[in-house]
C-alpha cells in the first residue's frame, strides 16, 4: 500500500438505537344518551391523525483514549443529535496502550465501533490494511470542492487515493514567540532566512536564548530536523525521504543537518528548556523573557493561556521561513483521525454524523471547545494568534506538510528520535546519526516490498 497514515485500531461496541415511542390515542368517547340528533357529540380524532411525538435521536457510541476531553466531545455528540438526528455517546478509555487493543481486538467483528480516534499516516496503516475503516472519500468530496478542506489534509488520511477518515483534531506548526520581548529589542517577525539569522543574532547579543529545543519526552527530537529539510529543500523532497525514496545520508539532509549544527553552534538553539506532555521548564523561562521562541504545534496555545499569556498580547507565533527562497511556502500539521468501522452495524448513522462533523457549524463549535485551529477552512479561528497563522497559510497557498511523527514509519521514528537526541547533545556525530537511522529505514523498507 503506497500511501499511508498511521496505526492501530479499534474497540468494542454496538450503537443503541432508542426507538421512538407513539403514545396511543385514547378511545372515541360515546355520545352522550340524551343528546339532541341535531347536536351529535364531537368525535375523536383517529389515532393516525393526532400529532405524533418527535421521534428520539439515534445515539451512536464514539470510542477514544482522549478522557480529558470526554466532557466536550459528549456536548458534540448532543448538538449531532440536534442537527441530524443522530448524535453520539462517548466510551473513553484512561489508557492507551489498553484503548489500542480493544480496538484492534474488535475491529473485524460485528461488534466494531460506530465512531474511534486513532492516529493519522502510516500509525492508521495496518487498521486500513485490515479492512476495519470505512471509506469516507464521499464524505469529503463537497467538502474539497467548495475549498473549505485541503487535499493535503484528506492526504493525511488516505490510503492509494481513497480517504479512510476526518480530522477529530487539526493543528498547524508554528514558532511561538514572546511579543513583549520582541517590541522591547525592536524586533520583527522574520519573512526571510537572512531575517529569522539576524533576529537569532540579535537575541543572543542581548542574552536571550532564541529558540527552545529538547528531547526530554523523546518525541520531541524531530522537531527541528523536519524543519531544517523542509526550509533547505522543499516538501518534494522531504516527501520522498518519508516514503523512502531518499536516503538520511543524501546531501541535501546532510546539509540539513549541517545547518542545524550551525544554528546550535551560534547559540540559536538551547536544550536547557523541556517542553511537551511531561515536563515544561520553558514556559517559565518564556515568561521571564529568558527564551524567546518553541517551534511546536498550536495546541501548544492551551498551555500558554493557562498561565495567564494572553494570545496576541504575550505571545504570538509565526511559520519558519524557507532557507531557499525558491521553494513554496510550506507549514507543518498534525490530525487526529476520526473513523468509522466498516464493520459497524450504524455505519449509515455514522457516516451522517461524519458529514456533519466536518460541516462549519460543527467546526466552530468544536474549535471553540477545545480552542484549536480550524480544519474547516470557512470554520471561525479560535484567536487572533490562529487567525494570524491562518491569514498566512491562505494568502500564501501555503502547502500542508504532514509531521514527521507520522509522515514515515513508526519504526523509522522511534530509531530516528533517539538519533536526533543523541545529535543535540553531540552535535559533532550528524553523519553517525544520519547513518544509524539510514541503516534502520533499509531494514524497514525492505521488509515492506
Amino acid at each position: 500500500m503506497k500511501r499511508s497514515i498511521f496505526v492501530l485500531g479499534l474497540i468494542l461496541l454496538a450503537a443503541l438505537m432508542v426507538t421512538a415511542c407513539v403514545a396511543p390515542a385514547p378511545a372515541p368517547a360515546e355520545a352522550p344518551v340524551e343528546a339532541p340528533a341535531e347536536e351529535p357529540a364531537a368525535e375523536e380524532p383517529a389515532a393516525e391523525e393526532m400529532e405524533e411525538e418527535p421521534a428520539e435521536a439515534v445515539m451512536l457510541e464514539f470510542y477514544h483514549d482522549k478522557s480529558g476531553w470526554t466532557d466536550n466531545i459528549d456536548i458534540m455528540g448532543q448538538s449531532a443529535a440536534e442537527a441530524n438526528g443522530v448524535g453520539f455517546v462517548t466510551i473513553p478509555s484512561e489508557d492507551t496502550t489498553n484503548y489500542q487493543a480493544t480496538v484492534r481486538a474488535a475491529l473485524t467483528t460485528d461488534a466494531a465501533p460506530d465512531l474511534f480516534t486513532y492516529w493519522s499516516g502510516f500509525r492508521m496503516e495496518d487498521i486500513v490494511a485490515a479492512g476495519a475503516a470505512a471509506d469516507v472519500t464521499e464524505v469529503w468530496q463537497p467538502y474539497l470542492d467548495s475549498g473549505e478542506y485541503s487535499q493535503g489534509l484528506a492526504n493525511a488520511f488516505a490510503f492509494d487515493g481513497t480517504v479512510y477518515a476526518l480530522p477529530f483534531h487539526f493543528g498547524y506548526w508554528n514558532i511561538y514567540y514572546n511579543k513583549p520581548l520582541f517590541e522591547e529589542l525592536g524586533l520583527e517577525v522574520p519573512t526571510t532566512w537572512e531575517e529569522f539569522e539576524a533576529l537569532n543574532a540579535t537575541l543572543v547579543e542581548n542574552g536571550v536564548a532564541p529558540l527552545a529545543q529538547t528531547f526530554i519526552d523523546r518525541w520531541q527530537a524531530f522537531i527541528i530536523f523536519e524543519e531544517m529539510v523542509l526550509r533547505t529543500h522543499g516538501p518534494e523532497f522531504y516527501s520522498k525521504l518519508m516514503f523512502g525514496e531518499a536516503k538520511y545520508t543524501d546531501p541535501e539532509v546532510v546539509e540539513a543537518m549541517e545547518l542545524w549544527k550551525e544554528m546550535m553552534d551560534n547559540g540559536y538553539l538551547t536544550n536547557d528548556y523541556a517542553f511537551g506532555t511531561g515536563t515544561d521548564t520553558f514556559l517559565p523561562a518564556f515568561q521571564a523573557g529568558d527564551v524567546a521562541m518553541v517551534a511546536i504545534g498550536d495546541w501548544y496555545a492551551s498551555s500558554l493561556t493557562s498561565a495567564d499569556l494572553e494570545p496576541g498580547v504575550d505571545f504570538d507565533a509565526f511559520i519558519m521561513p524557507n532557507r531557499n527562497p525558491d521553494l513554496p511556502a510550506a507549514v507543518f500539521f498534525e490530525a487526529g483521525p476520526l473513523l468509522i468501522g466498516e464493520n459497524s452495524p450504524n455505519k449509515a448513522d455514522a457516516m451522517k454524523v461524519a458529514d456533519w462533523w466536518m460541516s462549519v457549524e460543527a467546526q466552530d463549535e468544536w474549535n471553540g471547545l477545545m480552542g484549536f485551529m480550524p480544519a474547516n477552512n470557512k470554520a471561525a479561528s479560535p484567536s487572533v494568534v490562529a487567525e494570524g497563522v491562518q491569514s498566512w497559510i491562505n494568502d500564501n497557498s501555503a502547502e500542508l506538510v504532514l509531521r514527521y511523527w507520522e509522515a514515515t514509519p513508526p519504526d523509522i521514528v522511534e530509531t530516528a528520535v533517539d538519533e536526533f537526541a543523541r545529535f543535540m547533545v553531540n552535535p559533532d556525530q550528524y553523519m553517525l546519526v544520519l547513518e544509524n537511522i539510514q541503516a534502520k529505514a533499509d531494514q524497514v523498507w525492505a521488509e515492506r516490498e
